[in-house]
């Protein structure tokens, strides 16, 4: 069940708490008694808030790329050097840390590689929105001449399906910051006049 409305606060502490139970145990091995132990509450008052630990994954799924969104969408309503934009970017995709959790926790990457059918539309969509809002990055910075770019939308794919190529095969997350920030200097001096 995917949940579109403003979350609690209980439900935001429930998925805080579930976050780390799926980092430390992976997603198989974890249930909603250990998310409730995790959240300091009962499994039944767990169950008021959501109905299976795939909801309370998706939950969690769908806020991280929301945020995610957001924060993208903001900065690239902005001007800014090539690689500072690109960067900021690639930064936006950690919001509190969380690829630092995943790429590290021991279950990090079982949970990176679940594709979720409940999530995975929305999650194609808030890809595209980024990737559309890259090109229209790209095109406006190249009319201004601040930049030289012949397909914006060619080169907003291009940007991040070497953003993807980034975790794989996954590193520890010291190598994909280091990873992230070589790649953005690499793009950003690439889109220079």
């Amino acid at each position: 069940m995917i949940r579109e409305t403003p979350e609690s606060e209980k439900q935001k502490l429930i998925a805080k708490a579930a976050f780390a139970v799926f980092a430390e145990h992976g997603f198989r091995k974890t249930s909603m008694q250990r998310i409730a132990d995790k959240a300091g509450m009962s499994r039944p008052a767990l169950y008021l808030h959501f109905q299976s630990k795939e909801d309370v994954f998706n939950f969690l799924v769908l806020g991280y790329l929301n945020t995610v969104q957001r924060s993208i969408l903001a900065r690239l309503a902005q001007s800014g050097s090539p690689a500072a934009v690109i960067g900021d970017l690639f930064a936006a995709f950690d919001p509190d840390g969380i690829k630092e959790v995943l790429l590290d926790a021991k279950h990090g990457n079982e949970l990176m590689d679940i594709k979720s059918g409940a999530v995975l539309s929305r999650a194609e969509e808030i890809a595209q929105n980024i990737c559309s809002a890259l090109a229209d990055w790209l095109r406006r910075e190249a009319h201004d001449q601040r930049i030289i770019c012949e397909d914006p939308v060619l080169t907003a794919q291009t940007i991040m399906s070497s953003y993807d190529g980034l975790k794989n095969p996954a590193p520890s997350y010291a190598i994909y910051k280091a990873r992230s920030a070589a790649l953005a200097q690499l793009l950003g001096k690439g889109l220079l006049p």
